[in-house]
């Protein structure tokens, strides 16, 4: 038999070498693992899956059995956290900032015709030449007679950023191709703000909800009430306001606040985060002022109201928020497509109440009204006036001003109502809100 040549040492050497480096690292990578999925979490997991793929009378999908999965986890912990896969992404971050990708014009199907109510200002459907009462015949060469084009025209006109689409218009019967470079589009979160009476110097402004402009869009629609008249007092509705961005929470707060705390965040560590006033920031310290809320004011709609009757700063009037006191905060990674929305904290006002309705109900007796904001003046609605209130302050959309007449005409040639603000004869805690202010205002 011929003898097999011997190994080099170095090769033996580095050999074991390499060995002994896999059995460390393996260890390490599987205590690592262990931590995070711990047995028999871990095997249950595994083998359920399996056996679902494996003998499930309708064949599940792997990855949408996988998500599943993640979303029970994440809801299971509290009502506001949530995990967000890829494919609700984009629509989870247009509600959430306001901002969306297309051309931005507000477009209604009339019978049957696509009509342009108005583009929005500043828009590219405003800068590409699209005007109110324009008719929408076809997108990118897509006739929109066809009943299920219309109801998808929204779809068919949004696109990306920097990409094109082409309208084919009827404008007064002359047929028109505009083409149109999509973009960045922010939608208003303040309408509605003009004086209730001039001549008291009433002015009312109402905030849809917290979007990453809304500090600017606030101070700024305050500014504009000052250039057309004298500003004596202001009404802020919050009804139906669900929250948004906490530092335009702040902003909005420090236009008010001259000094002293607007928030404080408990957060699980201990480190609590304390929210200040900037004086700098301050606009309008004296300013009269009466916040409207309702149970659907919630998070930062909350937190700046708290703030503002804590320091005696405003007349709340309404009924009790919604009570939503946690921090939510939103978690990204790069190369991930998902996202997660995790409770991390919880916020108190200036005097240290706890906005969290449901975390409050469990320290303390059932017959106690705890969490949320309640209103220096509370004023019932019946459910008529409740519909009323919400359709006037949701459904609807304030035309822009410099369309406003162009936008009557189209409503009276399609036969609908030009959208009104809050009515004191339909609105009780509107009329409450005014009685108020006018209280401040006399001293």
């Amino acid at each position: 038999m011929q003898q097999q040549p011997r190994l080099p040492l170095w090769f033996l050497i580095l050999n074991w070498a390499l060995i002994l480096t896999a059995f460390v690292l393996g260890s390490y990578l599987g205590g690592v693992r262990s931590n995070i999925l711990p047995e028999p979490q871990q095997s249950a997991l595994e083998i359920v899956y399996q056996e679902v793929l494996d003998s499930h009378i309708e064949p599940p999908d792997e990855n949408e059995l996988l998500e599943r999965a993640i979303i029970g986890m994440v809801d299971g912990l509290d009502q506001y956290s949530r995990y967000i896969p890829p494919a609700e992404v984009a629509t989870y971050d247009e509600h959430s900032t306001g901002n969306y990708q297309g051309i931005g014009a507000k477009m209604v199907t009339h019978d049957d015709a696509v009509v342009i109510h108005y583009p929005f200002p500043g828009s590219p459907a405003e800068k590409a030449g699209l005007l109110p009462g324009d008719r929408v015949v076809a997108v990118d060469g897509t006739q929109l007679a066809a009943a299920e084009n219309r109801r998808n025209v929204v779809n068919l006109v949004r696109g990306p950023v920097n990409t094109t689409v082409t309208l084919s218009i009827d404008r007064d019967g002359k047929p028109i191709e505009l083409e149109v470079s999509r973009g960045s589009v922010q939608r208003p979160c303040v309408k509605w703000t003009h004086f209730i009476d001039r001549d008291k110097g009433i002015g009312y402004l109402h905030l849809t909800s917290f979007h990453p402009t809304s500090g600017p869009q606030v101070i700024a629609a305050i500014k504009s009430l000052e250039q057309q008249g004298t500003l004596r007092g202001l009404i802020l509705d919050l009804r139906h306001d669900g929250g948004g961005s906490l530092d335009q929470c702040l902003d909005i707060c420090r236009a008010f606040l001259p000094s002293g705390i607007i928030a404080t965040q408990k957060r699980r560590s201990g480190d609590d985060i304390v929210y200040r006033t900037e004086s700098s920031k301050c606009f309008w310290p004296d300013l009269p002022l009466v916040v409207l809320v309702n149970e659907n004011s919630a998070s930062a709609s909350e937190v700046l109201s708290g703030a503002l009757q804590d320091h005696g700063r405003a007349v709340i009037v309404g009924k009790r928020t919604h009570g939503k006191g946690y921090v939510n905060t939103i978690y990204s990674w790069d190369n991930r497509k998902f996202k997660l929305k995790l409770t991390t904290g919880s916020y108190r006002t200036p005097n240290g109440r706890n906005i969290e309705r449901n975390q409050a109900t469990k320290v303390t007796s059932a017959d106690k009204d705890e969490g949320g904001i309640l209103p220096d003046i509370k004023i019932d609605v019946t459910s008529e006036q409740q519909q009323y209130i919400y359709g006037v302050l949701r459904n609807s959309l304030e035309p822009p001003k410099q369309f406003r007449d162009e936008y009557a005409a189209i409503a009276k040639r399609y036969g609908f109502a030009v959208e009104q603000p809050p009515q004191a004869d339909k609105d009780p805690q509107f009329a409450a809100a005014v009685v108020a202010l006018q209280k401040q205002i006399d001293g």
